[in-house]
């Protein structure tokens, strides 16, 4: 994540830059505390958000306020995602996965309306939409030792008629709504939720291809095959070929709360485009 995190500073630093330029413009920088959701095929039911995967979640983010609506937003978030067949109430396939999550993203708010005092406290709703990239490792727990589950090639990868190994760095992406909280020309709280669209099914290892169980004890051995299918201790004609997970792709979610504090002497109400209300 080196790379990651020098093109944020870069990233920030020219943000912090351009945010000099006119009465109207700004620049925020942030912290983000909270909590993630993973949904996937290791969940209780493939979609849905589901309780029992809740993870802790930070960020930092900075923010171009570019004038009375938009704001464009570059942060970092580091979380993970975990699930587990023994908590789901799918003892039978025995699957279970833990990844940490590192992402960067680029999204663009969108302040719907602003409500409030503009010298003073004010409240504004705001969507937010972009790209993202971020970077995972599934791992499996065999006898108490996390094991990195993406080369082992469990459902077959890099096996003659099969598909080639998922990489491990993604594009997604972000998307959510929250509420910012203008304590006053300086201090921003806000509230938050955002989704994050995936393009891979293999944020738990599992997907929905049909594979062959003696295809990966022999091509890619026994530890691949035992971590495809763990309860499968006899196979036979009727049970080596089987679909680990369904069709559709892993989500995970990301919720909590920002503080972030204006920079710069361009900290009016000018460059927050309050009124009360305005649509």
């Amino acid at each position: 994540m080196k790379k990651y995190a020098l093109f944020l500073v870069l990233m920030l630093s020219g943000l912090a830059m351009q945010a000099q330029r006119g009465p109207a413009k700004s620049f925020e920088f942030g912290l983000m505390g909270g909590l993630s959701l993973y949904s996937g095929d290791l969940s209780p039911q493939e979609v849905g958000l589901y309780f029992q995967e809740l993870n802790p979640a930070i960020g930092i983010f900075g923010r171009y306020n570019v004038g009375q609506r938009l704001s464009l937003r570059l942060g970092a978030t580091f979380t993970k995602a975990t699930g587990d067949d023994m908590r789901g109430g799918f003892e039978m396939r025995g699957l279970n996965f833990r990844t940490n999550i590192s992402e960067v993203a680029f999204t663009g708010e969108y302040n719907i309306f602003t409500l409030g005092n503009p010298k003073g406290f004010h409240v504004a709703p705001y969507l937010f939409a972009g790209v993202g990239v971020y970077h995972f490792n599934p791992q499996g727990n065999l006898d108490g030792a996390w094991i990195d589950l993406q080369p082992l090639g469990t459902e077959g990868q890099g096996l003659p008629g099969y598909e080639k190994p998922y990489t491990l760095t993604q594009l997604n992406v972000p998307f959510g709504a929250g509420l910012k909280f203008y304590i006053n020309n300086k201090i921003t709280i806000g509230l938050e939720m955002g989704g994050r669209k995936l393009f891979t099914d293999h944020l738990d290892d599992v997907s929905h291809v049909e594979v062959n169980y003696l295809d990966i004890l022999e091509g890619n051995g026994s530890l691949a095959a035992r971590f495809s299918n763990p309860t499968l201790t006899e196979p036979s004609a009727e049970n080596v070929i089987y679909r680990r997970g369904g069709d559709f792709l892993d989500w995970f979610y990301v919720g909590g709360v920002t503080l972030s504090f204006r920079l710069g002497e361009n900290a009016g109400p000018s460059g927050r485009g309050i009124g009360c209300p305005t649509f």
